[in-house]
């Protein structure tokens, strides 16, 4: 095993990258707060922006906890509209991705959701999306850290520190410059699948060997 990935909602491009090449995921590992495992990163009317996902969180530090209703999913999908509303391919996937929200994410305190169940919901979605059928080993267990050469379970490295991002044409970049190591989704709705599929690797600097 050569790298091995936390789950995340609608992970960032080099965790994609990876996960293309065969990087494992692992979901065995602790919670960590403060982290990308409930929140994503996109490039917004107001430069970067985090969009998290409430949870509540277990007596049990290390277990993963369920999402919490104190932040409506309405709230969360209205921040990604604001953001992608004018982008190129928004509106192309914009029906099936509130779906999905609305699905995914609780609205009351009754209704229950997990986190770990909300990551998996997106990262198969984006699979679908994108036409990627590769299988990901999933980890049995959870690797120590320092077994693997590449370990995005790791706060920086899950957050892009150390890699090399291409610029691809945000909208609000005449404002903000390029911000780099955002989700998916910011790809997804200004480049498209087709060519997101074609230039993943080359826009996280990860180059066939």
């Amino acid at each position: 095993m050569t790298a091995v990935l936390p789950l995340c909602p609608f992970p960032s491009l080099h965790w994609w990258a990876l996960a293309r090449r065969g990087a494992a995921i692992d979901p065995h590992e602790s919670y960590q707060k403060q982290t990308m495992r409930n929140r994503i990163r996109i490039a917004g009317p107001q430069g970067l922006q985090i969009i998290t996902f409430a949870v509540q969180h277990s007596p049990d530090s290390k277990s993963w906890p369920q999402l919490s209703s104190h932040i409506s999913p309405k709230n969360s999908w209205k921040a990604i509209r604001t953001a992608y509303g004018n982008s190129p391919f928004f509106e192309h996937f914009e029906e099936e991705l509130e779906a999905l929200w609305e699905q995914g994410l609780p609205h009351s305190e009754s209704d229950e959701k997990h986190l770990q169940a909300w990551a998996w919901k997106t990262i198969q979605w984006t699979q679908k999306t994108c036409g990627w059928t590769f299988e990901n080993q999933v980890c049995s267990e959870s690797p120590s850290f320092g077994s693997c050469s590449i370990d995005l379970r790791e706060k920086a490295q899950l957050e892009g520190v150390g890699w090399n991002f291409v610029r691809y044409p945000q909208l609000f970049e005449s404002q903000f410059s390029f911000i780099p190591g955002c989700s998916i989704l910011d790809g997804l709705f200004i480049i498209g699948p087709s060519e997101l599929n074609r230039q993943l690797d080359q826009l996280t600097g990860l180059h066939p060997s």
